[in-house]
């Protein structure tokens, strides 16, 4: 029967290819969503695999913490749960327009390298470095973007902090998620010495030794400050990750939304499409149940018929998706999507939409042109 689905699919091009354009269109809608709340995951799924743990402020990153924590965060009871302790400053500046707005960080960089074991940085630019103090490191991916190359000297205009940090490109880094290459990081007793030697402190990050030792150290460093004038909180990278999703509010309800209403209109549109076809088609039916085709197999060809058409449209659209975002990289937005990348879930989701559109649009159109009276053969 698949040659006769396929005939039937294309016997009126005009109206086919119009309603594939239609869900083509609807699906790259859907896929584009769908990619956008992968990327704003993309840390979280990232940080679930870590077992680094992030002391905050109680109160939010706003709010610094003390350097005297830090003493505590050395010492023995603490060490017996955790290494690689590291300040860890987002200092949020941009270079030249505030379009250009990359993940910039202050950091101790011995300890970080350790912490950062997805992050790789070579022998030599490490030792570069460490020798010179408003150095920095920069992604790739970055470093590609913005035409950069090693021993330029950038500045970034500062935002939440009142200084600019002029640092010289000293070495580029990559990473196991490509997402990290989009940052910068330089050292932080360089953005102490732009504080005027304030000690400020947004974060310190740590390594938990064991699953179980991260509970312990939650328990240890937040009893500890309870009670003092800069309490603290502290939670996994992870969660630390999901915290900006709360930022935006419930943004998963919203896709879920969006997504649903594309989908209804997606059903609604083929719908129609296939109710027109099978009106048409009542002779040609009646034609077919009487040379001795079940009220089954005729079933199947609507469905079939529709499938084929949303499945096709879909697969155009993903093509589409692909070149624009996988292949030449476009992003709707460099500064909130540097990395904007068409992903197997997103694939997934459009190819099953796509199926469920084509089987329910043309269910009811289905079921009507086979009935399950007996024909005039007496098959059923």
């Amino acid at each position: 029967l698949l040659p006769l689905v396929w005939r039937n699919a294309l016997r009126n091009r005009l109206r086919t290819t119009l309603t594939m354009l239609g869900i083509g269109f609807l699906i790259f809608v859907l896929v584009f969503i769908i990619t956008a709340l992968l990327e704003i995951q993309a840390w979280e799924r990232v940080a679930e695999k870590t077992r680094r743990v992030v002391v905050q402020h109680s109160t939010g990153l706003s709010t610094m913490l003390p350097i005297e924590l830090e003493t505590y965060l050395q010492s023995e009871e603490i060490r017996r749960h955790s290494k690689h302790l590291i300040k860890f400053n987002w200092f949020g500046g941009y270079w030249k327009d505030k379009e250009n707005w990359p993940a910039n960080f202050a950091v101790d960089i011995e300890p970080w390298r350790q912490l950062f074991p997805d992050v790789h940085v070579p022998d030599a630019a490490f030792e570069k470095l460490r020798k010179t103090k408003a150095g920095c490191l920069v992604g790739e991916n970055l470093m590609r973007r913005y035409g950069w190359k090693v021993d330029q000297r950038i500045v970034l205009t500062g935002t939440f902090y009142p200084a600019n940090a002029d640092l010289e490109i000293v070495g580029t880094l990559t990473a196991d998620d490509v997402r990290q290459e989009e940052m910068i990081v330089f050292r932080w007793d360089y953005f102490d010495e732009l504080m005027e030697g304030r000690k400020m402190v947004g974060t310190y990050w740590m390594q938990a030794l064991t699953p179980d030792d991260i509970p312990k150290l939650k328990d240890l460093i937040d009893t500890r400050t309870k009670n003092s004038s800069d309490p603290t909180e502290t939670i996994t990278e992870k969660e630390f990750a999901a915290q900006f999703m709360q930022m935006m509010g419930n943004v998963k309800a919203l896709v879920t939304m969006i997504c649903s209403v594309v989908l209804v209109i997606m059903v609604v549109m083929t719908a129609n499409t296939m109710a027109m076809s099978a009106r048409e088609r009542v002779t040609e039916i009646a034609v077919m149940r009487t040379l001795g085709f079940r009220s089954g197999q005729i079933l199947f060809l609507i469905l079939s018929e529709a499938v084929v058409v949303s499945l096709l449209a879909a697969g155009a659209a993903l093509a589409v998706a692909f070149l624009v975002f996988n292949v030449a990289k476009l992003s709707p937005s460099s500064t909130y999507f540097p990395v904007f990348l068409l992903q197997a879930p997103a694939v997934a989701a459009g190819f099953g939409a796509a199926l469920f559109c084509g089987l329910s649009s043309a269910a009811i159109p289905g079921i009507r042109a086979a009935p399950t009276n007996k024909g005039c053969c007496g098959q059923a």
